[in-house]
């Protein structure tokens, strides 16, 4: 495959962005952790939904702005480095969410393997590398293919949340929706369990050099994804805890499948049991695509060496980074469940979401005269409102982590920074000053910031 370092096709449009948002949002983390969850917050799971979805709104509303006035690959090496001009930072905030996407891939391939072995006796390792190889192929092929397959499958996924939702509408009103065995404390360790199954709202901006009118396209895209998202989630668990006891729900290693079975019996297992298997295998496609767009757009910003940023001529992907992309994953089959990498995947992306809205209310301040296609609501003078509340929600969140998942997650900022200081000795780490001072142009990035 003859490449070259530039020009990523404009495909996408604002129902195909909006089904990858969903099928990206929309992923193993309601159909697993939702056990695990209500387990923590009992009757009031729907409360921590709410929670984790308070933070992704107005986080998202930040991602809306920056992403309209920036659209480019790499997103938040992009926004930190246009806000402040110091590498380092923006470095990081891009190498926190790429390992982050790339560990959550390889898990979740291990998901799709179990759920595959309890039909067929296959072994894990070797069929979740295989998935791994084969959606890492289709992701190189083409974007608009793979985001065909990816709207199939978010169409499949969300139906199986609809026969939960149906399932449980005769049963509302069965529990308390007001109990939770560990009080408010209880509601927010559920909550951190459950924002792994709305990350990947963020990852919407990931794809603006693909998409057609990025600077409406993207904010319409990102918001009406996490709604419908939201309206689901709530409606999900609701339906969850009416037609199973919180208690047995928890102790289930498939809960939509046994929460739907209660009511409809064994055929909705299997429906349910279906829907789970193609909504890893997509989830699976999205952190794939995602992961490799970060290293294409980190490449094309300086930030990573200069053959990652290859796009082929024939399919229009990055197909280095596709590639690159699929050796790490692979590398990380081995590490544990899906419940400690939810957490140390949360914790990681809500460090990268502070800083996202930190960018944002710094740019509000400094560079008022800057273009913005989509502006966030709610603003005092140069603050915006829901900058704020979004900083500030994923701070208190943040608080929430128990010391074993803050130790293993705070590897991840360090991890970065010793790969930085070892691929960037003798090169200046703030870069020109008066940056964020000049109109940035909505096209393709033009090398690193400067």
């Amino acid at each position: 495959m003859a490449g070259k370092a530039f020009g990523l096709r404009r495909t996408v449009g604002l129902f195909q962005l909006v089904a990858y948002g969903v099928g990206n949002i929309i992923g193993a983390g309601i159909y697993v952790l939702v056990g695990a969850a209500s387990g923590l917050a009992g009757g009031e799971i729907w409360l921590a939904f709410l929670v984790g979805a308070f933070v992704a709104l107005f986080t998202g509303l930040s991602y809306a702005e920056l992403g309209s006035m920036y659209p480019k690959a790499a997103s938040e090496y992009v926004y930190v480095g246009r806000a402040y001009g110091n590498r380092l930072f923006s470095f990081l905030a891009e190498w926190i969410m790429l390992i982050t996407e790339i560990v959550a891939a390889a898990t979740v391939s291990i998901g799709f393997a179990l759920y595959f072995q309890s039909v067929f006796a296959v072994p894990i390792i070797p069929l979740a590398a295989v998935l791994l190889a084969v959606l890492t192929f289709l992701s190189i092929v083409g974007i608009k293919q793979s985001l065909g397959v990816n709207t199939i499958l978010s169409i499949v996924a969300i139906l199986g949340l609809i026969v939960v939702i149906g399932a449980g509408i005769p049963k509302l009103g069965s529990t308390d929706y007001s109990y939770s065995p560990g009080g408010i404390s209880g509601v927010f360790a559920a909550a951190i369990l459950v924002f792994f199954a709305y990350i990947g709202f963020d990852n919407i901006a990931n794809l603006s050099e693909e998409t057609k009118r990025p600077e409406k396209t993207i904010p319409r895209g990102l918001l009406i994804a996490v709604a419908i998202t939201t309206l689901l989630y709530v409606l999900v668990s609701v339906s969850a805890v009416s037609l199973v006891p919180w208690q047995k729900l928890s102790a289930s290693d498939a809960p939509l499948a046994l929460a739907a079975s209660a009511t409809l019996g064994e055929p909705a297992f299997i429906v349910l049991t279906i829907a789970a298997l193609f909504t890893t295998l997509n989830t699976v496609l999205v952190l794939l695509i995602v992961g490799s767009r970060i290293i294409y757009g980190m490449a094309r910003e300086g930030a990573l060496p200069k053959l990652l940023g290859t796009v082929s001529k024939r399919t229009g992907t990055p197909y280095v980074a596709s590639i690159v992309t699929l050796l790490v994953a692979l590398a990380f089959l081995s590490l544990g469940g899906i419940g400690v990498v939810a957490r140390i995947t949360s914790f990681g992306s809500l460090i990268v979401f502070a800083m996202v809205n930190l960018s944002l209310l710094h740019l509000r301040r400094v560079a008022p005269h800057l273009k913005r296609p989509f502006k966030a609501p709610l603003s005092i003078g140069w603050l915006s409102v829901t900058g704020l509340i979004g900083f500030v929600s994923c701070l208190a969140l943040l608080t929430q982590f128990d010391a074993t998942s803050v130790a293993l997650g705070l590897i991840l900022p360090v991890s970065g920074i010793i790969f930085y200081l070892a691929m960037n000795r003798g090169r200046p780490m703030h870069v020109e000053k008066g940056l964020h001072q000049r109109h940035e142009g909505t096209g393709p990035a033009h090398g690193r910031p400067h």
